[in-house]
This record gives structure tokens, C-alpha cells and sequence, in this order.
């Protein structure tokens, strides 16, 4: 891993420790484009966290973070953070959130970085150079019965509700072992990359939360194509499927 790196994934942890400090408290929620997007004093604070390092150590950089402005430094690359995925779930008292960030070169992801706090677990990925776990390389599963796999589906938060419904419902549709809807995107791309789930149907959500995950799961050996089964034109692209590359992607395929 290029070494200059090594300062997000620590600035990624050392985000971490705050959510850790405020987790389970009752915290003031500033709402944002629907009463499920809000922002709470830890995303803040986590984000200046990050902010920090990245100005320090790349001054000349872009970035895109969810609670800030964007800088725009004219460069060809930018770091795009999300400082608490899954905030809903912190507020609530669910630990299933993560820290992301992610380093495109034009609309290319070329290293990312998601911190779990309360499994203490990091994922990073650098292109080209394979998906680690806390240092250990992991790999996607090569489970290809649609029967026994989890499914993930994520969608942005004004995704109409009738097209959510007709998708899960085409997914029960499947007999598929489980659905999950986690509201934490950034670790579902983690545990597809370490095999514990078999896919993910990204639909519509912010560049936040799908960019440092579709790195994480690719150098893990992940499959992601548009709903049509096309190769993605661009990591930008923010409609696609992502699975462990077996015959459950075609399966997925059919009924979207």
C-alpha cells in the first residue's frame, strides 16, 4: 500500500473514537432533505477530524464531504467522506454504522478506507493492490445458490417507496435466505467483501455511501454492473448491482 495512505486510515479510526465517545447518548438532530437524513454533534466533529488530516497532507486535493462545502482546489483528484454512515442507526442505539473515505483520480476510486467503530474492524483497498481486513487480505464468498444467500438492497432517502417495495418484493420473489435493508451502506459493501453476504442492489444513494465500498468490494474480487448487466462507464455511476460474481448476479439480474 502506498504509504502516504496510511494517514486516512488512521484519521478513518481516529474518527471512529469519536462516535464511540458520543454512541448511546441522546444527541441534538438537525435535520437535512427528509426526516430520515439529519446530521448529529458527532458527524461534526468527526468530520473536522478528517478534514484536518486531509488538509494537512493533501493540501492541494479536492474534497467532497457530506457535512461540509465542497473545496474545489482544481485538482484531478478528490477525497469524497462521508464521516458517519448510517447516522440513523448511531441515533438509535444500533451499532451498525461506519466512517468512509474514498480517493478518486477523475470519476475513478483509487483508494478507500471504512472504519467500523463498534466492531473495531478497518477495510481498505487500494486499486490494483487487493481489499484488507484489519491488515488481512479477504475475498468475496463463492456461494452461487440464490437460496442460500443475503441480500443486500440500499436506496437513496426520497427513492419512492412503491419502487422499493416492487424490488424487495421481486427479491422474496427469489426465495433468497434474507433481504436486509441495513441503512449503512458503506459496511454492507464490507461484508460482501469479506464473504459473509453474496450481493448488493445499490439503487439510487448518495456518492457518500457507495463510493469507498465499491473500491473495498471490487479489489476483493466483486462483480458490479448497471441493472442492465453492463460494465459501469464510470464509478460514479450510482444504479448498480454488486455481488460475488456468481451465477446469483444473473439471477438478480432478471428481476431488476
Amino acid at each position: 500500500m502506498n504509504p502516504k495512505y496510511k494517514v486516512l486510515i488512521k484519521a478513518a479510526e481516529d474518527a471512529g473514537k469519536v462516535h464511540l465517545k458520543y454512541f448511546g447518548k441522546n444527541l441534538k438532530k438537525t435535520q437535512k432533505s427528509s426526516a430520515a437524513d439529519f446530521q448529529t454533534k458527532s458527524d461534526v466533529e468527526a468530520e473536522e477530524v478528517i478534514l484536518k488530516v486531509i488538509k494537512k497532507h493533501f493540501p492541494n486535493y479536492n474534497i467532497l464531504s457530506e457535512e461540509s462545502d465542497y473545496v474545489d482546489n482544481k485538482s484531478q483528484y478528490t477525497f469524497i467522506i462521508d464521516p458517519l454512515d448510517g447516522t440513523n442507526n448511531f441515533a438509535l442505539g444500533i451499532p451498525y454504522y461506519g466512517v468512509c473515505i474514498s480517493l478518486t483520480h477523475g470519476d475513478e476510486i483509487i483508494f478507500a478506507v471504512t472504519h467500523y467503530p463498534t466492531a473495531g474492524n478497518t477495510y481498505f483497498a487500494q486499486k490494483g493492490k487487493g481489499t484488507h481486513k484489519n491488515n488481512q487480505r479477504i475475498k468475496v464468498n463463492k456461494e452461487s445458490n440464490i437460496k442460500k444467500s443475503t441480500v443486500m438492497y440500499t436506496c437513496a432517502y426520497l427513492t419512492p417507496n412503491s419502487e422499493n417495495g416492487r424490488i424487495v418484493g421481486k427479491l422474496y420473489g427469489l426465495d433468497i435466505k434474507r433481504v436486509l435493508m441495513n441503512w449503512a451502506p458503506s459496511v454492507d459493501y464490507c461484508l460482501l467483501a469479506e464473504g459473509k453476504i453474496e450481493a448488493i442492489i445499490n439503487n439510487d444513494n448518495e456518492i457518500y455511501d457507495r463510493s469507498a465500498g465499491k473500491l473495498i468490494a471490487r479489489e476483493a474480487g466483486a462483480l458490479i454492473t448497471d441493472f442492465k448487466g453492463k460494465k459501469e462507464k464510470s464509478d460514479r455511476n450510482n444504479i448498480f448491482l454488486v455481488s460475488n460474481g456468481t451465477q446469483i448476479h444473473n439471477k438478480l439480474l432478471g428481476i431488476l
